[in-house]
């Protein structure tokens, strides 16, 4: 079966995409084609088609990371699980709800991040998906 007769449940070999992500030079953190069929494959395992695995899983300190966005996707898709979140610039919580009640919060806030040694460009330039991102 070519690439073009693939259904919407099937994907490719994740070593002949990882190659063809590698080569596209669109993801950073995954330069060669080992990185992306690794991310291809563990993105796999969380049900993830190869285009979110690759651009919702990162490699950081060589160890793969979900994305913030995922996390938040999943809870909402769990259909037992949900949050809600209220942010600024300053402050993040997010309310954890199982069934509609309350299960947990969770805080953080820019004195957190700056007693974690966290502080780069993406802290000054979105504080507030940064926060989010920490708090989920």
């Amino acid at each position: 079966m070519n690439a073009l007769t693939l259904t919407n449940t099937e994907q490719m070999n994740p070593i002949a995409v990882g190659e063809i992500f590698a080569r596209s030079g669109m993801f950073p953190d995954a330069r060669d084609a080992a990185q992306c069929a690794t991310k291809l494959i563990v993105g796999g395992g969380l049900g993830l088609n190869q285009y979110d695995s690759m651009a919702g899983l990162h490699i950081i300190k060589g160890k793969i990371v979900l994305a913030a966005n995922l996390m938040a996707a999943a809870i909402k898709r769990s259909g037992k699980y949900d949050y809600r979140s209220e942010s600024d610039n300053e402050r993040c919580s997010i309310e954890f709800l199982q069934d509609g009640k309350t299960i947990g919060v969770t805080t953080w806030t820019i004195a957190d991040a700056r007693a974690a040694g966290l502080g780069g460009d993406n802290w000054r330039k979105y504080p507030k998906a940064m926060l989010f991102a920490r708090c989920i």
